[in-house]
């Protein structure tokens, strides 16, 4: 005698033992899985991401020191301009004191000057025939003022067509020659020498040092040291000697 079967059993409907075929297998396994390729396309965009702020906030802080050197440069220049046209004009009224003839020239030498300032000295650079041509006539003005009671040795030697250079930014070492480097009473000397060879120009200017009779506190000298370091960062070198007898400097620029 058997035992009764289960209400509803038949033997037809019994499980059977089901293959898995290797295509499902790596369904299966795939789901629930890591998501690489997912991440993989997080894992860029938040590196492009990144990589957008960080080139964002370079560009602002470049941004922001072109400004402030923008700025400093403005209120250097706005130094030299007053600076010059007071030593300039004490050179005139010495002339005109002492009713000297050649006190007419030397008001057409400023105009001369005072116009190539107005006209070149915001710009960011010019011809250096132009910078030069500005040097050579403050020159013979202070040749016109001074006479005979200081030697002025001045000589360019090279070629400056076709170079440019900052304006203004030789002019302070020449002046503060004739500042500090001028008695009447002692042996003056003033040596100004402008070389250009390829893309360099070399200014040398020296001064015997006497008994000064100026009273200015060099603003122009040191104004045009610090325009140097923000405009010739890489492209200049600078050399005072500053010695008992004698005051130096030679200034090497790229021009080219």
């Amino acid at each position: 005698m058997h035992p009764p079967k289960p209400t509803g059993f038949n033997p037809s409907n019994a499980p059977l033992s089901h293959k898995i075929h290797p295509s499902e297998f790596k369904n299966l396994t795939h789901f629930g899985g890591p998501p690489t390729q997912y991440g993989h396309t997080i894992l860029v965009y938040l590196i492009g991401v990144i990589s957008s702020l960080f080139i964002a906030i370079k560009i602002r802080l470049q941004k922001v020191e072109e400004d402030r050197m923008k700025s400093e440069l403005s209120f250097l220049k706005a130094q030299i301009n007053p600076h010059f046209l007071f030593n300039t004009l004490n050179s005139i009224y010495s002339l005109a004191i002492k009713k000297d003839d050649k006190t007419a020239d030397a008001v057409v030498q400023l105009s001369e000057l005072m116009r190539y300032i107005i006209t070149n000295a915001n710009d960011d650079v010019i011809a250096l025939d132009k910078e030069i041509n500005y040097i050579s006539n403050y020159i013979q003005l202070q040749k016109t003022r001074l006479g005979k009671t200081v030697t002025i040795d001045y000589t360019m030697e090279g070629n400056s067509f076709g170079k440019a250079i900052t304006p203004l930014i030789l002019i302070s070492f020449i002046e503060n020659a004739f500042k500090h480097g001028v008695n009447p009473n002692e042996n003056s000397e003033i040596c100004i020498r402008i070389t250009i060879v390829g893309e360099y120009l070399t200014l040398f200017v020296s001064n015997n040092k006497v008994q000064s009779i100026q009273t200015d506190s060099g603003i122009g000298l040191q104004n045009s040291i610090e325009r140097l370091s923000l405009l010739y960062p890489n492209n200049h070198v600078l050399a005072i000697d500053d010695n008992p007898k004698t005051y130096q400097v030679t200034l090497t620029l790229k021009v080219g």
